[in-house]
């Protein structure tokens, strides 16, 4: 009998530890219309074949046999070319549908993916699926990467995708079937896609298609006489299409938001891709804007050949230092003339310094360049691993002798970090005074402070902003706001919002974007340029906070007017006095109210993250194992106990 109960619990425990990747069974919904079924069986491959085409880095082939697909015997498979790049972009698989799925509908897309274990050994967690439409990796149309809850991969198991599409306010032209990650241990090298489905769904009668308003006044000309106003852009055609007038209307300094970025330049050793980069600096010279770049040196998005070997161990300071500089040769260099300031180190310090009287205790150690250049440091020389700051800045001005040189960073507003980075410049900028390769005495190195100023409505105090001005300022620093964005909320709470902002909300960011703006009025013989980091809400990287100045629809938010009457008052009434009544174009401006809002300690917060950082926010499938794992060790626990109670009992 206690062989019988043993082998219940055991073979109990078996079951609650085996747990299957979670896949949704498809239900139709009423209203729910199917537009297309692929099934990649041969009698649809004459017919559908051209509308599916892979991207650069994979190879696709429609292939038959018994049980090769899911529920079937057919399927697409799919291929890594060279085992190398695993960048999400580059391995996607293209559907561009038959006839574009017009606009005010909601979608669902309905697939499955299986990665096979023979070819794919080397892999461990991955990732999930994911789909991404009008090709719109940038969000320059809104958010446009479904699921959000992409979940994992396991090998040798089919899972379902399904991902809903809300409603779009453009037509769905194409849809990127793909695994969310670019990380080579998170993606498959070999992989299938089967059983695609598109279901069209309900309609929305009022839909709203954001256009913008040429009719406003102009940023850049309402500053002309104090600093120039800048956004970013995206070099592809989703951006130029939608954005490029209402971008000349308004900015007169251009930022990349992305392509500028090391990982997106530096592919390898003497290997360069400076197709994005070149179209952005066109894009300036084309409209007679100065281009900021954006960036040279930074620990994030950068080119793991840069810092480490094959291995991921960091290389010597010699090898490191010889690859900045031919790096920095090839890339600076290339635009010399050009571009006319660039960040070159970006995100040093660590996210925040208590102690900025020792700036070299807040170096971020964590970077793969430091840590590089702390392999054969040479204390005793004089040497520290934070020499790869000054390296950077002199290979820059020597590539590019013309360009303002710029040090990037935010929490630049909290003190021990504003004095860090201060203390920082200062010092590099008298060891170039000595430099034998500096040619020009009278100009400093580091020639600028970049303040990314990524603020939150929770917790800006102006006052914060105006003494690290005041600071760099004292350290003979020309300032570039280079990143400004003030979404509602904190660190901690803006992710999870889902309702959109109370007029009270607008108010309040809207003064708070009003006081910045008065602060960099009176430093503007200081200031090159005041840039805000997305046209719309959507197209920020913290677009579930709201932080720009302009909504959804490319409407002008209270923000937008608040800082236009800095130097304009009344410009809002002048402007609605010619409008009609209903317009939607336009919001009103913030009234007046009380001074002071809560001041929080400003908490950590990077630069803009790649989504190669981004986290699935549903439950993941690791987490089903462990709970099955611990529902395992509890089963047999209870059939020890059960077999030492009878024991016992003998």
């Amino acid at each position: 009998m206690k062989r019988s109960i043993l082998a219940f619990l055991l073979c109990l425990a078996m079951i609650f530890t085996f747990v299957p990747e979670v896949s949704a069974v498809f239900q139709e919904r009423p209203g729910e219309t199917l537009l297309y079924n692929f099934t990649f069986s041969p009698e649809e491959k004459a017919d559908i074949e051209r509308f599916f085409t892979p991207n650069e880095a994979v190879e696709i082939e429609w292939v038959s046999g018994i049980g090769v697909g899911h529920g079937d015997d057919h399927a697409l498979r799919v291929e890594n070319i060279d085992k190398v790049n695993f960048t999400s972009v580059h391995n996607v698989v293209r559907l561009t549908l038959p006839e574009p799925l017009p606009l005010g509908y909601e979608y669902r897309v309905f697939a499955w993916i299986y990665a096979p274990e023979e070819g794919n050994d080397d892999k461990r967690n991955m990732r999930g699926p994911n789909i991404c439409i009008n090709n719109n990796y940038e969000g320059d149309l809104g958010v446009s990467k479904f699921p959000a809850d992409y979940g994992g991969l396991t090998l040798g198991q089919w899972r379902s995708m399904d991902a809903v599409i809300p409603v779009q306010t453009t037509e769905t032209t194409v849809i990127d079937f793909r695994l969310y990650t670019n990380n080579a241990r998170e993606h498959p090298n070999i992989w299938y896609w089967d059983n695609i489905e598109i279901w069209q769904g309900a309609h929305d009668e009022n839909i709203r298609v954001p256009e913008w308003d040429l009719s406003l006044p102009s940023l850049a000309e309402t500053y002309s006489d104090y600093f120039l106003i800048g956004n970013i852009m995206t070099p592809n055609s989703n951006w130029f299409n939608a954005h490029t007038d209402a971008f000349l209307h308004h900015f007169n300094a251009v930022t990349a938001e992305n392509s500028m970025k090391p990982v997106y330049v530096a592919l390898e050793s003497g290997q360069y891709d400076f197709n994005g980069a070149d179209t952005v600096v066109k894009f300036g010279e084309d409209n007679n804007i100065p281009v900021h770049g954006h960036t040279l040196i930074w620990h994030q998005q950068s080119a793991d050949w840069l810092t480490t070997d094959p291995d991921g161990n960091p290389l010597t300071r010699d090898e490191a230092r010889e690859n900045m500089q031919s790096y920095i040769t090839a890339y600076a260099g290339r635009y010399a003339g050009r571009i006319a300031s660039w960040d070159v180190v970006n995100e040093a310090f660590d996210n925040s310094v208590a102690d900025g009287t020792n700036w070299k205790s807040g170096m971020r150690t964590a970077s793969p360049w430091y840590k590089a250049y702390a392999n054969g440091t040479d204390r005793d020389a004089g040497e520290h691993p934070s020499d790869y700051i000054y390296d950077a800045f002199v290979f820059t001005r020597l590539a590019a002798p013309d360009a303002v040189l710029f040090y990037n960073d935010f929490n630049e507003e909290e003190p021990g970090k504003r004095n860090a980075m201060a203390g920082m410049a200062e010092d590099f900028n008298v060891k170039w005074e000595t430099d034998p390769r500096n040619t020009e005495p009278g100009r400093k190195l580091i020639e600028g402070m970049g303040m990314q100023s990524h603020y939150w409505t929770d917790n800006l105090n102006p006052a914060d902003v105006r003494d690290s001005i005041q600071r760099f300022v004292r350290a003979g620093l020309r300032i570039r706001i280079t990143e400004l964005d003030i979404p509602f909320g904190n660190y901690g709470n803006y992710r999870s919002r889902t309702t959109e902002p109370t007029e009270a909300e607008l108010i309040v960011q809207a003064k708070l974007y009003e006081s910045l703006f008065k602060i960099y009025i009176d430093f503007a013989e200081h200031i090159d340029a005041v840039t805000i980091w997305g046209l719309t809400d959507p197209m920020n990287w913290r677009g579930s906070g709201y932080p720009v100045l302009f909504d959804e629809f490319q409407s002008a938010k209270p923000s937008f007017w608040s800082i236009i009457e800095v130097v304009d008052p009344g410009a809002y009434d002048r402007f609605m006095g010619t409008q009609p009544s209903d317009s939607e174009s336009t919001s009103a401006p913030a009234p007046d109210h009380p001074d002071g809002t809560l001041i929080q300690p400003v908490p950590d917060e990077p630069d803009e993250p790649h989504e190669s950082d981004a986290v699935s926010s549903g439950f993941p499938w690791w987490g089903f194992a462990l709970i099955g794992v611990g529902v395992a060790i509890l089963v047999a626990f209870l059939a020890i106990t059960v077999i030492k109670n009878k024991k016992a009992a003998k």
